[in-house]
């Protein structure tokens, strides 16, 4: 089992402790530490994360988002890694008391540290003196609708990022705000533009075992695509080395694609379509109005799961919050590569496909912005008034 050591804490006892257990909030709970450093630089934040939270400066203990998995079977062969994982952080809370921990996504682990924190007296709502803020509700719109109840016990206040959620939580004592999307924050720039020239971009994901499923897929479909000619420059964004070296191996079995690779956050990309895996980046692509397709495939048992447990129609966000099919969905045994192919056509070479992307665009920063005065930020600063 991988040893779990935590960096020793440079300064004296924390604010703020920022727990954050993959790539997307990484990248949200790096945001947030740039604001409070701008606004409030005297505060000592601590963070479990990523490599974005660790570029912020500040005290960085461990690295957990090297850890990310997903799907029943990739949980189960990493569940003593992750039990040392939550023993080691609640010990940490335990000894240093910071005035918060602020936990952003990552709802499988993160509730368990919290239900900890109650059960050892640490937390606010358990008489303790740590208050436990959660950024990012928990998808209890799509499934396991009755964990609102246990988050309502052992969490002060919750920031969501969708309109549509506060609603969920109606039958609790919660403290619900909706905050806006981060990515219509006034200082936030998309990273990527429409471009009829530029190229088809790739958005495998960023988890190891999910690229190792959706990527060939995805390259089958465009190999089959550039049989009709309309194939120009192929674009990849991978998130860490780990990731572009299992897309590099992938790609090794097809020589007759060339395509560029570029690591997240690096530059801004101007694409004409995008296949696209359902996450962050995909938010990104239908906020620009980039048309494009999802395409997602998961282990047999997960997706079995998903299809049992799961409520909503549709897996992208962006066709969750408009309520139709903005952008087409190929999931599991549809994920096909010349159904996909055909979709992708559509994209490159319809003008009312591209027109109804950019209006979609245009309907969701609508749908995402909040009042001035619920940012993320004065929410945070809430907790570590005392």
């Amino acid at each position: 089992m991988q040893k779990i050591t935590f960096n020793e804490v440079v300064a004296d006892y924390p604010d703020l402790l920022i727990i954050a257990g993959e790539y997307s909030g990484d990248e949200h709970g790096a945001a947030l530490v740039k604001k409070l450093k701008i606004e409030y630089p005297h505060y000592n934040i601590c963070a479990i994360g990523g490599d974005n939270l660790e570029r912020t400066g500040i005290s960085f203990l461990f690295n957990l988002v090297e850890f990310s998995v997903v799907g029943i079977g990739e949980v189960l062969r990493n569940i003593r890694f992750f039990a040392k994982f939550l023993k080691i952080t609640c010990d940490w809370v335990e000894r240093y008391r910071p005035k918060a921990v602020c936990f952003v996504d990552f709802p499988g682990l993160n509730l368990r540290i919290a239900k900890e924190l109650f059960r050892r007296g640490v937390s606010h709502k358990a008489g303790g003196n740590v208050k436990l803020y959660h950024y990012i509700s928990p998808q209890i719109w799509a499934w396991k609708a009755k964990r609102r109840f246990s988050i309502a016990k052992y969490i002060d206040a919750l920031g969501t990022i969708f309109p549509f959620e506060k609603a969920y939580y109606k039958d609790t004592d919660l403290d619900v705000q909706f905050l806006g999307h981060p990515f219509l924050d006034g200082d936030y720039v998309l990273p990527i533009t429409y471009n009829s020239n530029g190229p088809i971009l790739l958005l495998p994901g960023s988890r190891k075992a999910a690229v190792k499923k959706i990527f060939p897929t995805m390259l089958d479909s465009i190999d089959r695509l550039k049989k009709w000619g309309e194939v120009g420059e192929l674009l990849t964004l991978y998130p860490d080395d780990d990731i572009l070296e299992i897309l590099q191996n992938i790609c090794k079995r097809y020589k007759n694609l060339s395509i560029s690779f570029v690591q997240s956050g690096t530059r801004t990309l101007s694409v004409c379509a995008s296949l696209m895996s359902s996450g962050t980046m995909a938010l990104n692509c239908a906020l620009a109005g980039i048309p494009g397709v999802i395409v997602y495939k998961a282990s047999t048992i997960t997706y079995g799961l998903a299809k049992l447990l799961i409520r909503v129609k549709f897996l992208h966000i962006a066709n969750i919050l408009l309520n139709r099919e903005s952008a087409r969905e190929f999931l599991q045994f549809s994920a096909k590569p010349k159904l996909i192919c055909s979709a992708m056509r559509d994209c490159l070479n319809n003008p009312e496909i591209l027109a109804q992307a950019q209006r979609d665009g245009e309907e969701l920063r609508q749908l995402l912005s909040a009042e001035p005065q619920n940012d993320v930020l004065n929410w945070i600063q809430s907790a570590l008034i005392q």
